[in-house]
């Protein structure tokens, strides 16, 4: 594979560097990805080769501003803001020797699921990656039965006939950081840290396995089965834009305290004592146990009954400076 990048920043201080900061602007192209490839037997004397072939392009921003917002001799406060935004575009699937129309990604499965296809996610020359390309909801039938948009406009209850559009996609389209550094006194130190992802999508798998009201009262479900079956749904579940949920949030990813204390013997100069919470708060309007575990990988944005969510840590920790 080979890349190529152009990059135009800058960098800037001001008031004495009181407020500084830089502003990135970049184009990344990635060409001859590799991928493997279906070709004739024979001549080939396999049915898979791999080939170079595909290009994709990424273009965004990213800003740093620091600024010292107090700078006293028992008080300092310094607070530290990111900013981030990516957009990703398909090229090209292949050249003249290697060519595909699409590459179809995050395969879903689980309990219950119906439908012909149950991939969720399509790689194509004008879209990014992770952009989701599936049925579109359209409601529900007199009796319960999920709808969805044909391609000529009107509805219609059988998947296999739904048009498969795009409906959402997994990429962010902005990234915030924001991180405060306090010191008060001479000896205690606080630090806290917070994080934001907005404008992206997840397809929440859990709630498309587990809160089908056909399994009450028999298999165990989320609760939101309940909701469901108020709402007189009758459908198995089935992949569709019904389980796409706005997955934007506000993180608080870690709060620092620690104090030091001066020891004046000849066995130890400093001990600090800190104590650190990490994954404290998280708000958000998605309703799975976290948006966040839908990430890594470039099959992304599905949200797993199997995977692990984060984990709250708390830390109680010592420095000692001989």
């Amino acid at each position: 594979e080979t890349n190529a990048e152009t990059n135009l920043g800058i960098d800037f201080g001001l008031w004495s560097s009181k407020l500084s900061g830089s502003i990135e602007l970049y184009q990344r192209r990635t060409y001859d990805l590799i991928y493997p490839f279906q070709v004739p037997v024979p001549p080939n004397k396999q049915r898979t080769t791999y080939g170079n072939a595909g290009e994709i392009k990424n273009q965004g921003i990213e800003i740093t501003a620091q600024y010292f917002a107090i700078n006293k001799s028992k008080l300092k406060w310094k607070t530290l803001v990111t900013f981030s935004s990516n957009s990703q575009k398909t090229i090209s699937l292949g050249d003249d020797e290697f060519k595909l129309e699409e590459i179809p990604t995050l395969y879903v499965s689980g309990r219950g699921l119906v439908g012909g296809i149950n991939n969720a996610q399509v790689i194509r020359p004008g879209l990014a990656i992770g952009t989701f390309v599936m049925p579109e909801y359209a409601g529900l039938s007199d009796d319960g039965k999920f709808l969805f948009y044909t391609a000529s406009g009107g509805v219609t209850r059988d998947v296999s006939l739904a048009e498969r559009r795009v409906v959402g996609s997994a990429q962010p389209k902005f990234i915030f950081g924001w991180s405060n550094f306090f010191n008060i006194g001479n000896n205690l130190d606080v630090s806290m840290a917070w994080r934001g992802i907005f404008g992206y999508d997840v397809l929440n798998v859990t709630r498309m396995v587990f809160s089908n009201p056909s399994d009450l009262p028999t298999l165990n479900t989320l609760q939101e089965a309940l909701t469901e079956y108020d709402k007189g749904l009758t459908s198995n579940p089935t992949l569709s834009s019904y389980y796409l949920e706005d997955a934007s949030f506000v993180r608080l990813d870690n709060i620092s305290v620690g104090y030091n204390i001066n020891v004046k013997n000849k066995y130890l100069k400093n001990v600090r004592l800190y104590v650190t919470g990490s994954n404290l708060l998280l708000f958000t309007g998605y309703s799975g146990i976290d948006p966040e575990i839908a990430f890594g990988g470039t099959e992304f944005g599905r949200d797993q009954y199997d995977v692990y969510p984060r984990t709250r840590t708390f830390t109680i920790g010592l420095n000692a400076k001989l």
